[in-house]
Parts: structure tokens; C-alpha cells; sequence
């Protein structure tokens, strides 16, 4: 049960900060947000508002709900002080527990003396809902796609626009969400430089102007792909991971992996949807080893197939960087790379008859629908939606890959997913949908759970 919000105003909000110098800024230049602030949800009852400024500075945060009650007007304000330092980056989130369901005001202030007056930094107030109750019934949107590069289109990459205009509850960053260096001797020598270099290339994406208005009016979650795990197709063996991990958790805050399996998988409830965000990059054998076995390691499968068979949701969301059913390709996937894993997977799914299964995933620069059935006729369907890419070149030769399983594509251009559902119904129901940078549909695709 959420705390009563009122709670609030006795509870310490638990800060999580993390700084850097920012290259440039002087302690005379005015405080400014350069990116975000960017919300997401960290476990059932907290949420992280996170924000990234032009330099080190003390911050004020506010919660400010707004509403109208029996033509009352009712205003709850609660604050924090985050106090920032030039140790990391210049980022800073403060985690609070998720409040009742409503509208709320998030806003960020700079400080001036004495140190309780605060002033708004450059009207960085954003209005946002809570999250819904876990369980519960409703219309949902979740948004996602992958394949972001920071050096393409220039500075302004209008398909962060398109998403925005679709006002999805949450939307996914299924990995290559940056793009690092492609070999290894192309990397830094020192961890320090190699995190340098991982924050310097999140922060050239993360800083965008378009990408602002999503950031925040939606909530934000993470994976990573190969490029923004590491060099092209790496694997369990990147000797950078630890950086790689450090980075994320900076840019995208949440509570990552298990004690015993450090990886970037975790997952999160919308509703009565289940979202299971996967490491496809931690735990991986190399792609090209005979011995190859793996491509989420023993401990995170166990953790997938646990939270799936354990689920209540109507449906399951299973997100990863590279494609799931896709197996008749040359390239990377858990079934080309890695088919007897992913078989024995698909078989236990249909065997344990889990039902609204829907797999996200990207990597592929270009769209497409996949849907595989039980070749024994007793599971259901599983479907697998792939967007990609959302600013990167498009690879028109994709669907000419002979794909049995292919319902749809589309590789004329930057694309994103969008699943709009509807579980209210006697038998929950979502669109599957992929849009253009012009927000109109590509694919197409009604799903129902019988």
C-alpha cells in the first residue's frame, strides 16, 4: 500500500546525488538545466526526479500537488535541498515516494542567501501523473525504441518531437541509446578517461533540445545494446563493464541486477502491465565462441522465467536490445546466436501456457512484427515488436531476410513502438503499433488475450 502523502511531510526524502565538473561552466555563469529533469519509477513506492545542471550548485526540489475538490482548491507543497558538489557530472535525483493518484508539479530551484530563498531556474516547473496502482485495470501507453546516435542529423533529431506528440505514460530506451567508440583500442586507457568518455557521449545525447519535452512529461526507463554497453557486439568479456554499469545508473537511476548478478536487468509494473527490462550484454557468451551457451547467463533467465511464471499481469512485457524470435538473419539475436537457449525458453513458456506475452526489441535499423506459435498447438502466440532506428541510418536490405514469422515491416526511415492498451475489457486487448518521424503508422497490429 502507497504511503499516505501526507507522510511526506515527516519523511526525510531520500536523496540520491551524483556530480561532476561540467566543462566550461564558471561559478559565475547562472544556474541552468541543460537536460531533464527526467522521471522514472525505481521500485513499487518511490519514483526518482532526476536533473542535470550547467554546474555545481545547491537545488531546491518541490512536489506541489494541484486539484480541485468540491470546488476547493487544494494545494500541497513539499521540498528538499539537494545539495550538489563538483565530485560527478552535475547530476543530481532525488528519490520520494510515490503519492496518491493525481496531478503533480515538479519543479527544481537554484539557491540564493540566505539559503532557504530559492528561485526558479528558468521555469523548471513540469506538471506529471503518478504512476497507476499495480494490478490495476486501465488504458495505458508504453512507448519505446533504440538506436539513438549522438553525432547524427546534426543537432536536431525531430523524432524525440513525434514521440512527445504521442503522450505515452512511459517510454523505453532499449539500448544503443548512445554510441561509444566500436573497438577496444579505441577506448581510453584509464577507468577515469574511459568514464569521462562514457559521460561526455550520454551527455551530448542527453542534452538535446528536442529531447526535452519528453523527458518531462513521461517516465524514463533504461537497458543498454552493445553501444552503449561497450564496443560493437560485446560481450561478458568488455573489461569496461564496471564503468559501463556506473554510467547508466548516472544517467538513468534505478536499482539494477541482482546482489549476485550485476547486470542492468530489472523490472517494473504499469498497472496490470509487467514490464521485464533484460541484460543482453552482461552475462553473454562472445558471439563467435564454439562454446557459446549463453545470452543472458543462468541467474537473469532464472530471474525472468521466476517473474513471469509468478506474474498476475494481463500482459508481460519482455524488453531486450536485440531481437528474441527473429532466427533467419546473419546477425545478432538470442535465436541466431544463441537458438538452443531461446528454444528451450519458447518451449517452457508455451509448456507453463503463459499468456500476453509480447517481446520488445531494437538493434536491427528497421521495423518489424514477428509472431511465433507453438508448433504443438498448445501455448499462445508469443509476439515480438521491433523499432529501430531512432536516429541512426536505416537498413533498407532488413526484410529482405526470408522471415516465415514476419507479419510486417518497414525500413523507409527513424521509427519508434507504441503499445496502447486497453485491459478494462472482459479480454484485455493492445495495439501494436511502429510511426514514422512524422508520427504516422507504419505497422499496425491488434493483439487480444483470449
Amino acid at each position: 500500500m502507497r504511503p499516505g502523502f501526507h507522510m511526506l511531510s515527516r519523511m526525510a526524502f531520500a536523496l540520491l546525488v551524483v556530480l561532476s565538473v561540467f566543462g566550461g561552466a564558471s561559478a559565475e555563469e547562472p544556474v541552468k538545466i541543460v537536460a531533464g529533469p527526467m522521471f522514472t519509477v525505481v521500485d513499487p513506492t518511490h519514483l526518482a526526479a532526476w536533473v542535470q545542471t550547467n554546474r555545481p550548485e545547491k537545488l531546491g526540489f518541490s512536489m506541489k500537488r494541484v486539484s480541485r475538490d468540491a470546488e476547493r482548491l487544494l494545494v500541497e507543497n513539499f521540498t528538499a535541498e539537494i545539495h550538489t558538489s563538483a565530485e560527478r557530472r552535475n547530476t543530481a535525483s532525488v528519490i520520494v515516494p510515490i503519492p496518491p493518484a493525481g496531478d503533480y508539479e515538479f519543479g527544481f530551484y537554484a539557491s540564493t542567501k540566505p539559503p532557504n530563498e530559492f528561485k526558479m531556474i528558468l521555469d523548471a516547473r513540469f506538471r506529471l501523473r503518478t504512476p497507476p496502482v499495480h494490478e490495476e485495470s486501465g488504458r495505458y501507453t508504453i512507448a519505446f525504441g533504440s538506436c539513438s546516435h549522438q553525432e547524427k542529423f546534426g543537432e536536431h533529431q525531430p523524432i524525440w518531437d513525434a514521440i512527445a506528440r504521442e503522450k505515452p505514460d512511459c517510454f523505453l530506451f532499449i539500448g544503443d541509446n548512445i554510441y561509444l567508440p566500436n573497438k577496444l583500442k579505441e577506448y581510453p586507457k584509464s577507468r577515469a578517461e574511459v568514464l569521462k568518455l562514457y559521460c561526455d557521449t550520454y551527455d551530448h545525447q542527453r542534452q538535446m533540445p528536442e529531447m526535452q519535452p519528453l523527458l518531462r512529461s513521461t517516465y524514463s526507463f533504461a537497458l543498454w545494446d552493445d553501444h552503449d554497453f561497450g564496443k560493437n557486439n560485446s560481450n561478458r568479456t568488455w573489461p569496461w563493464k564496471g564503468v559501463a554499469r556506473e554510467a547508466l545508473n548516472l544517467y538513468f537511476p534505478n536499482n539494477y541486477g541482482l546482489p549476485d548478478a550485476k547486470g542492468c536487468f530489472y523490472r517494473f509494473a504499469w498497472g496490470d502491465i509487467d514490464v521485464f527490462m533484460t541484460d543482453d550484454r552482461s552475462f553473454r557468451d562472445p558471439n563467435h565462441d564454439p562454446a557459446r551457451k549463453t545470452f543472458l547467463g543462468a541467474k537473469q533467465l532464472a530471474w525472468l522465467k521466476d517473474g513471469l511464471a509468478q506474474s498476475k499481469a494481463s500482459f508481460k512485457l519482455v524488453a531486450c536490445g536485440n531481437q528474441i524470435l527473429a532466427d533467419t538473419h546473419p546477425h545478432e539475436s538470442w535465436g541466431v546466436r544463441f537458438r538452443p537457449e531461446r528454444d528451450a525458453f519458447l518451449e517452457w513458456l508455451w509448456q507453463e501456457k503463459i499468456s500476453g506475452v509480447i517481446f520488445l526489441s531494437g538493434d536491427r535499423h528497421f521495423a518489424e512484427l514477428t509472431r511465433k506459435r507453438d508448433p504443438k498447438g498448445k501455448g499462445n502466440d508469443v509476439w515480438e515488436l521491433t523499432s529501430s532506428p531512432l536516429a541512426n541510418d536505416v537498413y533498407k536490405d532488413g526484410p529482405t531476410f526470408e522471415s516465415p514469422d514476419r507479419v510486417a515491416a518497414y525500413s523507409d526511415g527513424v521509427n519508434f513502438g507504441v503499445l496502447d492498451f486497453d485491459t478494462t475489457g472482459k479480454s484485455p486487448r493492445v495495439m501494436l503499433r511502429v510511426l514514422d518521424v512524422q508520427g504516422k503508422d507504419v505497422i499496425r497490429q491488434r493483439v487480444e488475450i483470449p
